[in-house]
């Protein structure tokens, strides 16, 4: 039997399907979420995080063992469900302009990170408010400490050298429940669009050079610059209006980051049809057929520790 023009949108399913399960998985591969967040994959709508106080420190074995009680805390964080769909004309399949299709079904990959990294960073921007596991905000500058201790993690200094220096040793010097240190690294500074530039210069330029502030002083003057290697940069469009000159420095090396993407495992990000073939009620009624992407996933916060935030007034 010979192939029709309404057999068409039956046949192109599956490659769409196949399109944008290559864009998206590129886009993973390559995603800003997976570099600042811990992704965690779960069967449950809404999932439990049991957090335990910092074990405790190695002391010499003199006489028996001193097991130490353990602080607990309790997140849970219920998964949201996502969509973006489009509307593609019969027209366009009857004229065979089946890659511009292909092309809106990548984007539509692209769309799926895109928000999922909007997701992230406005978790960022609102944990000055938004409360964390142990009761206050996430970022803030008297986190309780089990041993009756207070410590910061939120500042209100504007990005230089002198701030990210105090930052960094900060994030460093952060306590466990009995006040040793944690043994926080920071490797990653988020910035938006305006303060990229600034940033780039503090992280990846191998110098610095002092210039004269008046007549008369030391001319300019190149120095090594000690930040040079240290903090993977990312730089987000979605630090931008009210939030332009925030900036986070992140330790990611651990296993539990500042900020949680939980997503299901059980419920990937797949994409559709609402019907096929030219007999359907939409290509009918509207001549026009519907592909659409959803997903369930969601942002929380996870070490209030490993994070920390300058809110710039």
């Amino acid at each position: 039997m010979a192939l029709t023009k309404s057999d068409i949108p039956d046949l192109l399913l599956p490659g769409l399907k196949a399109e944008f399960d290559l864009a998206y998985r590129q886009q993973v591969d390559h995603s800003v979420v997976s570099k600042i967040a811990t992704v965690i994959q779960t069967t449950m709508p809404v999932q439990r995080y049991a957090w335990l106080g910092a074990t405790p420190p190695m002391r010499e074995f003199v006489d028996e063992r001193r097991p130490a009680g353990l602080g607990s805390y309790a997140m849970t964080l219920e998964d949201k469900v996502f969509e973006s769909s489009i509307a593609v004309d019969r027209r366009a399949i009857e004229d065979d302009q089946l890659d511009l299709i292909r092309l809106r079904v990548r984007e539509m990959a692209n769309r799926v990170e895109a928000h999922r990294h909007q997701l992230v960073v406005q978790t960022l921007i609102e944990g000055f408010t938004a409360n964390g596991y142990d009761g206050v905000s996430f970022f803030n500058t008297a986190h309780p400490i089990p041993n009756g201790a207070t410590y910061g993690n939120r500042v209100t200094d504007a990005l230089g050298a002198t701030a990210l220096g105090n930052a960094i040793s900060q994030m460093m010097l952060t306590p466990d429940d009995s006040g040793m240190p944690l043994g926080i690294v920071p490797d990653t500074l988020v910035v938006g669009p305006k303060l990229q530039w600034s940033a780039m210069e503090l992280v990846e330029s191998p110098v610095v050079v002092f210039r004269p502030d008046a007549p008369g002083d030391t001319g300019p003057t190149p120095f090594k610059n000690v930040f040079q290697g240290r903090l993977n940069l990312v730089v987000s469009p979605f630090l931008s209006g009210a939030a332009d000159d925030y900036w986070f420095l992140l330790d990611t090396s651990r296993p539990i980051r500042g900020l949680i993407l939980q997503q299901r495992s059980d419920v990937p990000v797949e994409f559709s049809a609402l019907e096929g073939g030219s007999g359907s009620e939409a290509a009918f009624m509207q001549d026009r057929y519907f592909y659409g992407v959803r997903g369930r996933y969601n942002v929380g916060y996870g070490l209030w520790q490993a994070a920390l935030g300058s809110i710039v007034a």
